[in-house]
């Protein structure tokens, strides 16, 4: 083994429910020390601190309460006994109903000023749902067995499908089904608040049936109006999960759907609710002051429970962010062209570019996305090449050049995903040498990475680069908490 690396590693997870704060322990080892290509693997992962489970601070139902979610985050960190200047990387995720808050992008941009220089993401439904895939299991589950895997990620405001195909994310929804969507007092066991969205079904469902679904003369009768709406909010999950004719009450549950033709084999829950999913029978179903053991049966009665396989992953409760973490990355230090004088970079988004009609690609669009202010430049990915002859390497560095300066950040960073940056670096040196260039090769990158590309190990002269996804463990809190929420 070559020399280790040790990273201090947050993650803070904003969620519908609950918010809550881990510090992780990433080793990294270069596990091919007398190659003349460095290979960075984590060799050791472990939790150092997991913080208290709060209750996510909103001021009112459109804004979350940003003065007191820092404090939450600053007493944190004080009781951890680490200082913001300690992190080495790590991630902020708001997802499920706080993410659509008004404030949202606000509250992100002032813990990011605070926390530290960490990835910072506001997870969209496609992000939120990959990252449950990855830390419920079902990714792993879907690679050892080679099969197509759905994970539910069952949290207080929506619930996200990741479909996995032998360990490969193939495609994303989400839908507004949770358990805090209908809000109930503890002490009554009535109804105290109805979501938008839970609203909408109940409405339907009162237009089909002639009748008020919640009733105030009995609680048994609200109860039983409760039960008919989540009935109906699981039939929409499943209809999109086996890829089903949508009925008009679902358009206005579904928020996303990339989701294949072909539906799964089996299926993992995960999020608070999935607790009561595997660990059925609560009596006192209102404890939490919303729905969320009510919704766990309500699945249990649909048609994914009863006709898929069921499997339980490794994460059920805990699919929390824990931080950044590090994939085995190869760069070849003899195929990259590097302004050295510009390392080391962190924290860069992976763009993909968009197809454009001639033929060719587009990366302005995409790269957009990140021009908030947070990240120093992005990184331009490079689809694999049908043919890698100087004569395509030179089109694609003309087609990276003309739109360099309508994309902000510097340097320019561009990643290919084949053996080809020395050529395409050193065109684009000729075609653009104004701007100051790194670019690589040999890094996979995926949806919702980031990478760093550090200043050279004390292994070889190779740049090595870590390619930054969420460690996922941890845990969550009471109620219909969860972890991706």
């Amino acid at each position: 083994m070559g020399k280790e690396l040790t990273l201090t590693s947050v993650g803070i997870d904003i969620g519908t429910t609950t918010t809550q704060l881990v510090l992780s322990r990433l080793t990294l080892v270069n596990v091919m020390p007398g190659s003349q290509v460095p290979r960075i693997e984590i060799s050791h992962k472990s939790v150092i601190y997991m913080g208290t489970v709060h209750f996510t601070p909103f001021l009112d139902r459109r804004h979350v309460d940003g003065p007191t979610l820092r404090k939450l985050i600053a007493r944190e960190y004080e009781l951890a006994g680490i200082g913001p200047a300690d992190i080495d990387t790590g991630a902020i995720i708001i997802t499920g109903e706080a993410a659509k808050k008004e404030n949202a992008a606000e509250i992100i941009h002032s813990l990011a000023d605070y926390a530290g220089d960490f990835v910072v993401a506001t997870a969209g439904p496609d992000l939120e749902s990959l990252i449950a895939g990855k830390g419920s299991g079902a990714e792993e589950l879907s690679k050892r067995f080679r099969s197509r895997i759905a994970n539910i990620d069952i949290g207080g405001g929506t619930s996200n499908i990741a479909l996995f195909d032998k360990g490969v994310c193939i495609g994303t929804a989400c839908v507004n089904v949770g358990g805090r969507l209908f809000e109930v007092d503890a002490l009554t066991q009535r109804l105290s608040y109805v979501t938008a969205p839970a609203q909408n079904v109940a409405d339907c469902l009162a237009k089909k049936w002639g009748q008020d679904l919640f009733p105030a003369a009995t609680p048994e009768a609200e109860l039983a109006g409760i039960n008919a709406c989540l009935d109906r909010m699981v039939e929409s999950v499943d209809r999109m999960l086996f890829r089903d004719l949508l009925a008009a009450v679902d358009q206005s549950l579904v928020m996303s759907d990339r989701l294949p033709a072909e539906p799964p084999q089996a299926v993992v829950f995960s999020g608070g609710v999935a607790r009561y999913i595997y660990q059925p029978g609560l009596q006192s179903w209102w404890i939490h002051g919303d729905v969320g053991p009510l919704l766990a049966e309500a699945f249990r009665r649909g048609r994914a429970f009863q006709n898929l396989k069921v499997y339980q992953g490794a994460e059920t409760l805990h699919a929390t962010v824990l931080g950044a973490g590090a994939h085995t990355v190869n760069v070849s230090g003899s195929t990259v062209t590097v302004d050295k004088n510009v390392l080391p970079l962190r924290n860069l988004p992976a763009v993909y570019p968009n197809p454009k009609t001639d033929g060719e690609w587009s990366w302005v669009e995409p790269a957009g996305h990140f021009q908030d202010g947070l990240y120093r430049t992005v990184a331009l990915i490079v689809p694999v090449l049908g043919d890698t002859d100087f004569s395509t390497i030179t089109d694609v560095a003309r087609q990276l050049a003309a739109e360099f300066g309508q994309i902000a950040g510097s340097p320019k960073v561009v990643i290919a995903q084949q053996d080809i940056a020395k050529v395409l670096g050193q065109s684009l040196q000729r075609i653009a040498p104004e701007y100051e260039l790194v670019c690589l090769d040999g890094v996979e990158l995926k949806l919702g990475d980031f990478i760093d590309i550090a200043k050279p190990l004390p292994y070889e002269e190779a740049v090595p680069v870590i390619v930054k996804t969420l460690v996922f463990s941890g845990g969550v809190g009471p109620g219909s908490a969860k972890g991706s929420e």
